[in-house]
């Protein structure tokens, strides 16, 4: 799947050669329309997956030990590194790639939501 239109890109980018890196994207939580949780509402599970293109591309989202994604406070954090066998890949160049990372969440509400945030992959 393709990054949608109006993904919120991080503004650290990552050698794609370097070691895993961390990411924390925090929603918003009020009565506003343009907040993610309403008052009350809090997360009850979530994953954290890179989307298509970002797989295909070697983006990968660490799982084990200190590095498993985790959410507290209204904040996700995760890590992600890019795969040995496409670190030497030409997408990488100039500017690089902005690669999609979803996370899917279901509330104590029972709403469920998604929103794909983007990691900038650039040779350094």
């Amino acid at each position: 799947m393709a990054n949608p239109p109006d993904i919120k890109t991080f503004p650290r980018r990552i050698d794609p050669n370097m070691p895993r890196r961390g990411f924390y994207p925090t929603l918003t939580r009020g009565d506003a329309v343009r907040d993610i949780l309403q008052p009350g509402e809090e997360v009850t599970s979530f994953t954290v997956t890179p989307n298509a293109d970002a797989t295909a591309a070697g983006l990968v989202v660490l799982t084990d030990g200190d590095f498993t994604p985790r959410y507290a406070g209204l904040t996700f954090a995760f890590w992600v590194e890019i795969a040995n066998a496409m670190r030497g890949s030409s997408i990488f160049n100039g500017t690089g790639i902005v690669l999609g990372v979803e996370i899917s969440f279901t509330t104590n509400f029972q709403q469920q939501d998604q929103i794909t945030v983007g990691i900038r992959v650039a040779n350094k």
